[in-house]
């Protein structure tokens, strides 16, 4: 079934890419794009995911009906910054995105989002790590990652390198304390992140942390 989208905020340019980019994908079902104060068109269903303009303070408002589940969120932000990634971790949303990320990048979150999964740029969420004190616990990974906190469905080798991916360390670093090149590395990542729809590094890093919480 085609999930239901709505996209909604102040930013018109930022509204008008995301309907190029998103009204004739087929495996969503696209309910517009709105300002805040906007009436919507009638007769639509509610939507299970809200792509919501971060730099927008009324996009938050949006009413919805009290017996229906609240759809799940994500922020577009003109310049990401770790302010903006706490806000979006704190309010249980699933992404903070920059709003000139590519398609591809606003599909694999759209469909991480159906997971139940958090998406961030990795130079983002490390930019937040580096900065020092706690971040807020991210939404639960459980939908890729099983309980013992290993990936499944992954071979001996890809889980050594999401082990120690996790822990931070580069392609470089990751190649050393396996004996391996980095550019095999690197493969191994390309695979995991292409296999799980998601921002690999990212993903493994919110796991690790919330481990470590």
């Amino acid at each position: 079934m085609a999930m239901p989208v709505l996209v909604i905020g102040l930013d018109a340019a930022w509204r008008t890419r995301m309907q190029r980019l998103l009204a004739m994908r087929c495996e969503l079902d696209w309910l517009g794009a709105y300002a805040p104060a906007q009436r919507r068109e009638g007769g639509r269903g509610a939507p299970a995911l809200l792509l919501l303009d971060g730099d927008d303070p009324l996009a938050d408002r949006v009413r919805r009906k009290p017996q229906l589940p609240a759809p799940r969120r994500l922020y577009f932000y003109r310049h990401p910054n770790v302010a903006a990634l706490h806000h979006c971790i704190e309010t249980q949303a699933h992404a903070c995105l920059d709003k000139h990320d590519s398609p591809d990048t606003v599909m694999r979150a759209i469909h991480a989002a159906e997971s139940g999964l958090f998406v961030v740029a990795p130079e983002l969420l490390l930019e937040a790590v580096h900065e020092g004190g706690e971040l807020p616990v991210p939404p639960p990974l459980t939908a890729r990652i099983s309980t013992n906190g290993e990936w499944t469905g992954l071979t001996e080798r890809q889980r050594e390198i999401v082990a120690w991916a996790a822990r931070g360390l580069s392609n470089k670093q990751i190649a050393r304390q396996l004996g391996i090149s980095p550019e095999t590395v690197k493969t191994h990542l390309h695979h995991v992140f292409e296999r799980e729809g998601v921002h690999g590094r990212m993903a493994l890093l919110a796991a690790h942390l919330h481990d470590e919480a």
